[in-house]
C-alpha cells in the first residue's frame, strides 16, 4: 500500500506523520526549536532550525519502514510570519512570526489608511500585527536595505516547501494570511504590495492547497532518505488542514483547543458582510473558512495549576476536583481573559476576572469555573457565525484540550450541540495527509475522506438541566463583561 509522508511545522516543534493509504497512523516523530525574544514584544525563530528538525524528526519516523512507498508529501504550518530569502537561496533574517508584536503602530496606520472595514471586507482579515503586510511595513521602515535584498518572501511551510523542492510557491490558505491578498478575485492585491514597499515578483506564485506542482529534490532526499522525485502537495495553513482533517463541512464546526482555542468553519459561500470574523480562502477548492478564538484556554488552565502549586501529572486530579463542582461552580464566575479577550469581542484591554468567592469555594470550583468561562467564549464564537448567516450544529473537539471529557461535556451543555471527539484529535497532519492523497489522484473528495478517516470515537450530548443552568450564567458573564468594558482601560492607565 502506498502512503503519505506529512511534515507539520508548528510554533514550537515539527512534527512529522507517516500515514497509510486509508488514513492509519503508521508512525510519527516530533524535534522542538526555540522561539527568541531579543526585545519585549518581539517573537524570532531561525529557518534553519525548522529544516533541521524537519530532517531530524522525518529521519525518527521513517526509521524502519519503506521510503520507497512514499506516494506524496504533505505539509502543514503555523502562519503569517515572515522569511526574507536572499538570492542565493538563505534566509536574510530570522523570521518574525505570528506572534510578534513589534509592528503594533504599522497596523494602527494600515487601518487609518485603507480603513478597517474595508481592509477586512477586501482581505478577509481586519488589521492586526498577526499578519504579514504589517510586518513587512515595519521592515520597510526599519530595515529597507534587508527587504530590497529580498528575492522572495516565505512564509513557514512556503520555506520548508522551498528546501524540500527548491521552488518558490505558496497556496490560497497561507495568503489569506497576509492582509495582502484580493479575498473574492483570489489574487494578490497590488496597492497593499506598494504600500508596503514590495514588489509582486517577490512573492511567490499562489496554487491550491489540492495541487502538487513540484517534487522532491536531490539533496532533499538525500537529507531525508527519502527517492527523490516525489510529489510535494502544497498543503495548507494549520488551521486549514485542521479543518480538512475534523471534515468541517455543512453545520460542522472545530473546537481546536492548545495554548488558545480556534473555533472555526466552513462554507461555500462568502457574504457581502464578514461581520466582525476572519475569513479565508480554504483548503478545500471552492469553500471560505472563518475563524474565531479565545485567547487563553489550555494556558489558563496550566496557569491556574502552577498558580496552587500542581505538578504537570496533578492535572488529572484537577480535573477530577473540578467534576465534583456542580455546573454553575457553586455561583463562581470566571472570565478568562488572561491576555485579552478576542472572539467578536476584540479587547486586547480586557483581563480576567473570578468572581463570586467565598471561604466555601474550593479549587475544584474555581478550576471549573475557568473551563465554564471558555466555554461562554466559544459560544460567543457560535454565535458570531450565526450572525454570518451560518448554523453550526456540531462541534467537533480537536488539539490537546480534546482530551478531557469534561471540558467537552461542559461544552456540550453550554452550546447545547453535540460536541464529538474524533479519531485522530492531532488533525491538522491529517489534513494535510489527505491534502496530499488529493494532489496525487488518491482521494477525490477531501471532505468525504476526512469523515471515513477521521469518524468520531466519542460524543458528548447535552444535559438538559445543566443545559438551563448555563443559560442563565451565561447571561451573567455577558453582563459582567458588559459592567467591566469601560474600567478595563483604567487597569492600564490609559
Amino acid at each position: 500500500m502506498e502512503t503519505l509522508l506529512t511534515f507539520d511545522l508548528g510554533t514550537t516543534g515539527c512534527k512529522v506523520c507517516l500515514w497509510d493509504g486509508a488514513g492509519t497512523l503508521i508512525a510519527s516523530a516530533d524535534r522542538g526549536y526555540p522561539i527568541h525574544h531579543p526585545k519585549p514584544d518581539w517573537a524570532e525563530q531561525d529557518a534553519d532550525d525548522w529544516w533541521n528538525a524537519a530532517v531530524h524528526a522525518g529521519r525518527r519516523c521513517l526509521a524502519g519502514q519503506d521510503p520507497r512507498r512514499i506516494a506524496a508529501v504533505g505539509l502543514s504550518s503555523q502562519r503569517e510570519g515572515v522569511v526574507p530569502i536572499g538570492r542565493d537561496g538563505k534566509p536574510l533574517s530570522r523570521c518574525i512570526i505570528w506572534m510578534d508584536r513589534r509592528c503594533r503602530p504599522q497596523s494602527g496606520r494600515l487601518g487609518e489608511e485603507f480603513g478597517e472595514s474595508f481592509l477586512h471586507h477586501h482581505t478577509g482579515v481586519a488589521p492586526d500585527p498577526n499578519y504579514t503586510a504589517c510586518k513587512l511595513l515595519w521592515l520597510h521602515e526599519n530595515e529597507p536595505d534587508l527587504l530590497a535584498r529580498a528575492a522572495v518572501f516565505l512564509q513557514p511551510r512556503d520555506f520548508l516547501y522551498y528546501r524540500l523542492t527548491g521552488e518558490p510557491a505558496t497556496d490560497h490558505t497561507l495568503a489569506s494570511r497576509t492582509m495582502m491578498i484580493d479575498l473574492r478575485k483570489a489574487h494578490w492585491w497590488p496597492e497593499m504590495f506598494a504600500r508596503v514597499g514590495v514588489r509582486l515578483d517577490q512573492f511567490p506564485p499562489v496554487y491550491r492547497s489540492t495541487e502538487a506542482p513540484y517534487r522532491v529534490a536531490a539533496d532533499a532526499a538525500a537529507a531525508l532518505g527519502i527517492p527523490a522525485g516525489v510529489p510535494v502537495a502544497l498543503g495548507a495553513g494549520d488551521r486549514a488542514c485542521e479543518g480538512v482533517g475534523a471534515g468541517l463541512s455543512g453545520n460542522r464546526a472545530s473546537d481546536s483547543t492548545g495554548t488558545a482555542t480556534q473555533i472555526s468553519m466552513v462554507t461555500d459561500r462568502l457574504p457581502e458582510s464578514l461581520g466582525r470574523v476572519p475569513c479565508g480562502i480554504h483548503a478545500v477548492p471552492g469553500r471560505y473558512l472563518f475563524e474565531l478564538g479565545v485567547t487563553t484556554t489550555a494556558s489558563a488552565m496550566r496557569w491556574l495549576r502552577e498558580l496552587i502549586g500542581l505538578s504537570q501529572d496533578d492535572m488529572a486530579a484537577l480535573e477530577r476536583e473540578a467534576a465534583a463542582s456542580p455546573p454553575g461552580a457553586r455561583n463562581l464566575i470566571m472570565q478568562p481573559f488572561l491576555m485579552g479577550a478576542r472572539s467578536t469581542r476584540w479587547n486586547p484591554d480586557a483581563r480576567g476576572l473570578l468572581l463570586g468567592l467565598s471561604l466555601g469555594h474550593t479549587r475544584g470550583d474555581i478550576a471549573r469555573a475557568l473551563m465554564e468561562g471558555v466555554g461562554y467564549e466559544v459560544a460567543t464564537c457560535l454565535d458570531g457565525l450565526r450572525e454570518m448567516g451560518m448554523a453550526p450544529g456540531e462541534l467537533a473537539v480537536i488539539g490537546g484540550g480534546a482530551k478531557s471529557d469534561l471540558w467537552a461535556q461542559i461544552k456540550s451543555d453550554i452550546l447545547d450541540v453535540p460536541v464529538y471527539r474524533p479519531r485522530y484529535t492531532e488533525a491538522a497532519s491529517l489534513g494535510a495527509a489527505i491534502l496530499a492523497a488529493a494532489a496525487v489522484g488518491l482521494v477525490a473528495d477531501p471532505e468525504a475522506t476526512a469523515r471515513a478517516w477521521n469518524p468520531p470515537v466519542e460524543t458528548f450530548t447535552p444535559n438538559t438541566e445543566a443545559a438551563r443552568i448555563y443559560r442563565n450564567r451565561r447571561t451573567l458573564f455577558d453582563d459582567v463583561y458588559a459592567a467591566l468594558h469601560p474600567l478595563y482601560p483604567r487597569l492600564h492607565g490609559t
